[in-house]
């Protein structure tokens, strides 16, 4: 075997466990769901892109999980001996041959990846079904345990970080931590911590579930019946409905299923529980006006909310969801006085909106926890009321929208286009409809090195950057 057979050999296999690992890191970035992973790679252009390229210049790497590096050896297992069996067979045909074969060879490789992730959904399905199961058990047994469920399209976060710190000054409480949503995040929580053993997420007064006197469970959904599952485990007492958007619309096809989603909750309450919606949302505003069980409606405009509205640290658009916080906290027996307290020493975490002075003293707007339409805006609305010279904001483009894409950024530029002198969008997907109602205040910048040579002379005291959405911790790194 020659010396370039050899090199050629390592380059091979180089490639091959690129784009096996590339592959495997965008599965499980959409949860090795098809529907999730359709929605965001769906397009032909980018799908293709991704199979000829396999990401690119950039060495992409999934969380080394037990599902993903049985998914990375087996794909190695089937497509190590086959690269190996082909050079040998085919050393007589000739280099030009041997790069056809190969690279056809190369093109199986996110096939088999995709395969195999089709594959392990059999044993995964049934080992869900245990866990569940297993955690629905402790949660039975757990006596006394007050259950609070949030969910909506946004503003989920917010709300379960605000209503357990103001729990924590009188009850023990536990809550989901940071994206742990889903029906196996929230089973597997329940079960890690129902064990005598810390845990890096409590913070709060209660070290374990079982000594816990309230549980927050953050819900998510991508289609109907996620949430009735989550329900179904956790027994929520008290639902909490915070809003309704596009978010998402990608993968419930329309409004309707994803108020549908949402309102599982709502129907999951036992017939003495309590619903509490967001009155300010008018999706919301309807589903309450249906339902008939207990029900709190909340608004920044009720006159327990006065004491609040002008609390410097708070955002305009997070007093909606510190509203609904403090209902909770009401109906639970805690008086004005303790909630106020609360109030005054709430900690903004990584989870939430934060503000801080970055390189020379420019100021940050930190949003970069979670993106939906009516964050953004509020956001950007935010972004507005500051007296900084020159505004910038830097952000993706927003998700699994499915038909309301083009309308909802096309709605971003018009905000863009009022508040700020610059909106620098790192993807590309959806920068045209950004542009056509921003005109040149939007520039589509996908390179950190570009961006560092655009802000270098902007970074200064007059200067307030909104960085909105999930970004890329070099291009933080520029500003923070």
């Amino acid at each position: 075997m020659t010396i370039f057979l050899y090199l050629f050999l390592f380059f091979s296999i180089f490639i091959f466990i690129k784009s096996i690992l590339f592959w495997t890191y965008l599965w499980q970035l959409k949860e090795y769901r098809l529907d999730r992973f359709w929605a965001e790679y769906g397009r032909p252009s980018k799908l293709i892109r991704f199979w000829l390229f396999g990401g690119g210049r950039k060495f992409w790497r999934p969380k080394w999980t037990a599902k993903a590096t049985l998914i990375i050896l087996s794909s190695l297992f089937i497509l190590i001996p086959l690269i190996l069996g082909l050079l040998k067979k085919t050393k007589e045909e000739g280099a030009i041959f041997q790069l056809s074969l190969m690279f056809l060879t190369y093109l199986l490789a996110p096939l088999t990846t995709t395969f195999l992730v089709t594959l392990f959904k059999i044993p995964t399905f049934f080992i869900k079904r245990a866990i569940f199961q297993k955690a629905k058990g402790k949660i039975v047994r757990t006596k006394k345990l007050i259950v609070i469920g949030i969910t909506g399209s946004y503003g989920k976060s917010s709300t379960k970080e605000f209503l357990a710190q103001i729990l924590a000054k009188k009850f023990k409480v536990m809550r989901t931590p940071e994206n742990v949503n889903s029906e196996i995040g929230v089973a597997k929580f329940i079960l890690n911590n129902l064990s005598h053993r810390k845990n890096q997420y409590i913070d709060l007064r209660s070290q374990y579930i079982e000594k816990s006197e309230v549980f927050i469970v953050e819900m998510g959904a991508y289609k109907i019946g996620e949430i009735k599952r989550i329900c179904e485990i956790v027994k929520p007492k008290i639902g909490i409905l915070t809003g309704i958007n596009e978010q998402h619309l990608g993968l419930f096809g329309s409004l309707e299923n994803i108020k549908k989603a949402k309102f599982e909750l709502i129907e999951s309450l036992p017939p003495n529980g309590l619903a509490v919606f967001n009155g300010e949302n008018k999706y919301v505003a309807e589903m309450a006006g249906k339902w008939e069980g207990k029900k709190i409606i909340y608004t920044t405009k009720y006159e327990m909310n006065t004491k609040i509205r002008n609390y410097e640290k708070f955002p305009k658009h997070y007093l909606l969801n510190l509203a609904g916080a403090i209902e909770v906290a009401k109906y639970l027996g805690m008086v004005d006085e303790e909630i106020e307290k609360a109030i005054r020493e709430i900690d903004f975490t990584a989870k939430t909106f934060k503000i801080y002075t970055g390189k020379n003293k420019v100021l940050i707007i930190d949003d970069t926890y979670s993106a939906n339409p009516d964050g953004v805006l509020a956001a950007l609305d935010y972004l507005g009321s500051r007296l900084e010279s020159t505004k910038i904001v830097i952000m993706p483009c927003l998700i699994e929208l499915g038909e309301a894409a083009s309308a909802v950024h096309q709605k971003i530029g018009r905000k863009i286009k009022d508040i700020s002198d610059f909106a620098i969008i790192i993807t590309p997907d959806y920068f045209r409809d950004i542009k056509k109602e921003a005109g040149d205040k939007a520039l589509l910048m996908k390179n950190s090195g570009r961006i560092g040579d655009f802000l270098k002379n902007k970074l200064n005291s007059n200067t307030v950057i909104l960085l909105e959405g999930r970004i890329p911790q070099n291009i933080i790194d520029i500003v923070k």
